[in-house]
């Protein structure tokens, strides 16, 4: 693969990357109520999700769908419950009374692997993934002519993944970010609610058109 093709591929792998989606409302929800060292350990669970994908797209992840659509289907159904359930967690928090110290009722004692976890099944129930690396992403490693040029593929954009998730964290969990989002929490975790509930919608509309199609 000749480097313009790498360089094209890191530049649309970074759209996809800051394209609002689950992955970067979770960690922008993480950043503000739990601050930068938090936000880590959830951009390192949506980094390896993504290593996840890359390692199948790289060894057929379209060809399995198309060979086993049942496949898709099951993990859409996941998708759009795993969503859901996020979207039940915010919305139950936005409707508890604002104080103005961070809310801590649902994991006040979460540590790392709380939120890696967290990151991981976020990443895996993102439809935008998904779709990414079964398509786009796929053109460009069926480009690749070695086994070498697939693995520099895969190191290339999982570090590029994982950096820009926590530069992204870094920046959510600015001191002022913070303060501001402390004094309207509740305005804000009903936001990220109705975003997680209109993807899980989105998902399982989707998911009935298959079934029923």
């Amino acid at each position: 693969m000749e480097i313009y093709a790498l360089l094209a591929l890191m530049m649309t792998h970074f759209i996809a990357l800051i394209v609002p989606g689950p992955d970067i409302f979770l960690i922008l929800r993480t950043s503000l109520a739990h601050g930068f060292k938090q936000s880590v350990f959830a951009c390192l669970g949506v980094g390896l999700g993504i290593v996840l994908w890359v390692f199948l797209t790289a060894f057929g992840l379209s060809t399995l769908f198309a060979n086993f659509p049942f496949l898709r289907l099951v993990l859409m159904a996941f998708s759009f419950s795993y969503l859901f359930y996020l979207s039940f967690l915010l919305f139950k928090s936005a409707k508890a009374k604002a104080t103005s110290e961070i809310d801590t009722s649902s994991d006040k004692n979460a540590g790392a692997r709380h939120f890696f976890t967290l990151g991981f099944l976020t990443n895996l129930s993102n439809p935008k993934a998904i779709l990414y690396f079964a398509s786009i992403f796929s053109s460009f490693v069926d480009k690749a002519q070695s086994l070498m040029q697939v693995g520099i593929l895969v190191a290339v954009i999982s570090i590029q993944s994982v950096l820009c998730f926590i530069l992204l964290g870094k920046i959510f969990s600015i001191k002022k970010a913070r303060e501001a989002f402390l004094s309207r929490q509740n305005l804000l975790d009903g936001i990220c609610s109705a975003i997680f509930g209109f993807f899980a919608i989105v998902i399982l509309y989707e998911f009935l058109i298959e079934i029923f199609s």
